[in-house]
């Protein structure tokens, strides 16, 4: 057998690298410095001879050579784990799930039934990266986002419903008056898909309000509009739990529009290894992560479940 014409070190950090698409994510992965990702990312090219990516600044990017090099790179990373597990375990590999951390809690009884039920151990995985092949070593994985739909094989989970939300003693107050909604904090998570002013724009409304709060979290919106803290526009599918327990409310507002859109996607490994877990994780998310037309979770189980 011929040996490799470069170190698999370094084939390692080129694959971390290039899924990142960060020298700096890479280092941070693998508990490098963004400068020796850097020197052996120019040493893998200097022996191949061949740029993988193009470097603009401090930003990086992959060409095309260095696309289809990842793409090889990772399947053969993944055949080695692959054979590695099959050595080193002596059990069944735990049933691997990724999500954003807005819709994990959604997940929590899907990891409960898998336990549970299926008498297996789980690896729960929850981040905001939504690169574009990392996903792939999971058994199953739900995208949140504009680019969500953009995955091959990807299904939609039903429509993410936006309409402004509050706590009910906040709404009655509101009493179904548009103009009110500017004398309540606006609540404002910095990564949503929809945000207050395309909501406000698509029903032609202006709130004169300077109050509003800028979040980066799902979670953080949840626990203030709770706390009472003011209204917010968030995908109604994150919010059911607490909408179906009573604690939050939509806001009564006849005549005007919501907006709706698909952003939330579920990927199934195609991996035949895995295949049995994988549709047995997919199907316990169908069940409890899939809304409506009116982007609530078609199941109520959160609607009974403990509100501590």
């Amino acid at each position: 057998m011929s040996r490799l014409p470069v170190p698999l070190s370094s084939l390692e950090i080129f694959a971390e690298a290039g899924r990142l698409q960060s020298f700096r994510k890479a280092g941070e992965k693998l508990a490098l410095s963004t400068s020796a990702v850097s020197q052996s990312i120019r040493k893998l090219e200097e022996r191949l001879s061949v740029q993988l990516f193009d470097r603009k600044g401090n930003a990086v990017e992959l060409n095309s050579d260095g696309r289809k090099l990842l793409r090889d790179v990772e399947k053969g990373i993944e055949h080695m784990r692959m054979g590695l597990e099959g050595i080193l375990r002596k059990k069944p590999l735990p049933v691997t799930v990724r999500s954003p951390p807005g819709l994990a809690p959604l997940l929590t009884p899907v990891i409960q039934k898998l336990v549970h039920s299926e008498n297996c151990e789980v690896r729960f995985v929850s981040d905001e990266v939504q690169e574009r092949t990392g996903f792939q070593e999971f058994d199953v994985t739900v995208f949140y986002g504009e680019r969500a739909g953009t995955h091959v094989g990807a299904e939609v989970l039903g429509p993410d419903v936006f309409f402004p939300v509050c706590r009910p003693d906040i709404a009655a107050k509101i009493a179904g008056r548009p103009d009110e909604l500017g004398n309540y904090p606006l609540l404002t998570n910095e990564t949503a898909a929809v945000t207050w002013d395309d909501w406000l724009q698509s029903n032609n409304l202006t709130v004169r309000s300077g109050k509003r709060i800028y979040f980066n979290r799902a979670a953080h919106i949840v626990a203030a509009l709770i706390d009472g803290g003011g209204l917010s526009i968030e995908s109604h599918r994150i919010l059911s739990p607490h909408i179906q327990r009573g604690e939050l409310t939509i806001l009564p507002l006849e005549g005007m529009r919501s907006i709706k859109r698909n952003l939330t996607y579920l990927y199934v490994t195609t991996d035949p290894s895995k295949s049995e877990r994988a549709a047995r994780a997919a199907q316990l998310i169908r069940r409890y992560c899939t809304t409506a037309s009116d982007g609530l979770l078609k199941s109520k189980h959160f609607a009974t479940e403990s509100t501590q």
